[in-house]
């Protein structure tokens, strides 16, 4: 007799024999003691977790000489014709190969027969998501209202490429992966009959290597078996797939903890030259750290972690090496590596480049300790400590140049900026001063050019005139009433006493007038006079740059760069003219 492969050899027969999809098999047997079987079922899931095995349980059940039946019989002709793919009333598709148009239109002729010796004619689809759309279109009539005798089960690992349509006309059931510990006392038991001779070690690493797959875990099983006579070791099966040694992936996550860049890459070169995979050690290690990170965030998860009881000790002892901040960041630049890797062609030089990083990187702090910092920080300090730190240097980027003072400007005494605290703006209960008012003034101006720059520059253009209880009025000259204009809009306006009224502690309230300039811009006699020419020029300018202020453009340029208007320049075709 040829060798039968364990994947086929130990398929479940019955619903009992079916390990880790108790909630499908539960809902199949009733529906059939019942007597309430769909026409169509789609069963989906992850591969080699026992989709097409129970749609042939299922069958067998269905078409069953004793049955329906929750309990075939596997002994009559239906049950062993359907055991061995060799039943006429069972059809089994291959959607993969079988996806066209045409081959579905043959179906739907054949359909209309009935059962040979069965009950029904039932049309197992392996891997419905590969039809065709026009397939599918085929199939949808039939699906809907298919004879009496035909049933339909469809298996496929993608759910989502089934079209809605077809979804819709089926019951679905999804299987699950198969939990750790079933695929390892499914393998125990499978040695145990075929007197193997495995180590418990080995036993647990083809069970995490299967991902959830019992029938990837029998495969390698079957595949070890063959390996040697003597009693294979975990690290037989870690070399036969290619995999990374848990002990050198701990070596590795000590490594990154310490920091040592030099051994990593070693331990680097060391995997590379013993042909080890470079994604499937990113894989490894990653879920290694995914671990790692279980333990760290209670230890009573331990069972959501896939191995024993000596590695879950020293996974734990690591654990406390690291921050969870430390873990996540590992995790996600191993993660990133993972996608760069696929996709290179260096991929060696990748990896280095991504370990020297992990290596070097600094004290990680979690986002939760940052804002208590900050909250420390704020209760410790307190409002004028913003104000304070806005100094004559801070300001003076941002001041204009000296005008001629209002007519209604009764300041005297130098304008020299100075650090103001908010117990110089004012005391509970006093009266809003003048004086204090513009000792601050710079610092205010600061704190609304850090927000918004046009209104400052705005701003800029206007004097404090006096104050009128809470109010502080703004005097503007003429020629800057656009400026005064654009301050005035409510959204504008509230913004200002906003901020003023924080630094102030007052409720402030701002009025904006229009002034005029002193007589000492007419050039007579002391100090500030000047000559007729540099009164002029000085004029040209100041009106150049209201003009340039005026344009829109000049201002989107001024709020993107943070900048301001120093100088302006007629070009020569404009000196021509003039």
């Amino acid at each position: 007799m040829s060798y039968i492969v364990f994947a086929r050899k130990w398929r479940p027969q019955v619903f009992e024999e079916v390990i880790g999809e108790e909630h499908i098999t539960t809902t199949l047997k009733n529906a059939i003691s019942g007597q309430r079987v769909a026409h169509a079922y789609m069963f989906t899931g992850p591969r080699g977790i026992g989709k097409t095995s129970v749609a042939r349980i299922f069958a067998k059940a269905l078409n069953c000489e004793k049955g329906p039946t929750t309990t075939p019989c596997n002994k009559c002709t239906s049950c062993n014709g359907i055991s061995s793919s060799a039943s006429m009333d069972v059809i089994e598709i291959d959607g993969a190969s079988n996806n066209s148009v045409d081959q579905i239109r043959e179906l739907r002729e054949n359909i209309k027969f009935t059962p040979s010796y069965g009950r029904y004619k039932i049309y197992i689809v392996d891997e419905v998501h590969m039809l065709s759309i026009s397939a599918f279109n085929a199939l949808l009539k039939t699906l809907e209202e298919p004879p009496a005798h035909a049933k339909f089960i469809f298996a496929t690992t993608n759910p989502e490429k089934v079209p809605p349509t077809i979804l819709s006309r089926c019951q679905r059931f999804d299987f699950v992966r198969i939990p750790f510990k079933l695929i390892v006392e499914k393998l125990k038991k499978i040695i145990s009959a075929e007197k193997l001779n495995v180590s418990e070690e080995a036993v647990f690493t083809i069970a995490r290597a299967s991902d959830g797959s019992l029938r990837d875990a029998e495969s390698v099983l079957d595949q070890i078996a063959s390996f040697s006579s003597n009693k294979i070791s975990g690290e037989d099966v870690i070399n036969l797939l290619g995999m990374i040694e848990e002990d050198k992936l701990a070596e590795i996550v000590n490594k990154l903890c310490q920091k040592d860049t030099a051994a990593l890459l070693v331990i680097i070169d060391e995997m590379i030259n013993k042909g080890k995979d470079i994604s499937q050690f990113i894989i490894g290690l990653m879920n290694y750290l995914r671990n790692m990170m279980v333990i760290t965030v209670s230890s009573d998860l331990r069972p959501l972690i896939d191995f024993p009881e000596n590695y879950i000790d020293t996974l734990a002892d690591q654990a406390k090496r690291f921050k969870i901040e430390e873990l996540l960041y590992i995790f996600y630049a191993l993660s990133a590596t993972l996608n760069a890797v696929k996709k290179s062609e260096i991929a060696r030089f990748i990896l280095e480049a991504a370990f020297i990083k992990l290596s070097m990187r600094s004290e990680l702090i979690s986002l939760g300790d940052i804002v208590d910092k900050i909250s420390a920080l704020e209760s410790n300090s307190s409002p004028s400590n913003s104000l304070s730190s806005n100094t004559a240097a801070d300001a003076a980027p941002f001041e204009r140049e000296a005008r001629p003072p209002l007519k209604t400007d009764k300041e005297t005494g130098s304008s020299e900026t100075k650090n103001t605290t908010r117990e110089d703006i004012e005391s509970k209960g006093e009266p809003l001063m003048l004086e204090k008012v513009k000792k601050a003034w710079p610092a205010i101006l600061q704190e609304i050019k850090s927000k918004k720059i046009s209104i400052a520059s705005y701003l800029l253009e206007g004097d404090i005139v006096e104050i009128e209880g809470s109010s502080i009025v703004l005097g503007f000259d003429k020629k800057f009433n656009f400026h005064k204009e654009a301050l005035e809009y409510t959204n504008n306006k509230k913004f200002i006493e906003d901020i003023i009224s924080q630094a102030l502690g007052h409720n402030i309230r701002i009025k904006l007038t229009t002034v005029e300039q002193s007589e000492a811009l007419s050039g007579e006699g002391g100090p500030s006079s000047q000559g007729e020419a540099g009164k002029g020029d000085k004029e040209a300018e100041r009106e150049a740059k209201a003009d340039a202020l005026d344009n829109s453009l000049i201002q989107s340029a001024l709020e993107m760069f943070n900048g301001k208007i120093i100088k302006i320049r007629e070009n020569n075709a404009r000196n021509e003219q003039a």
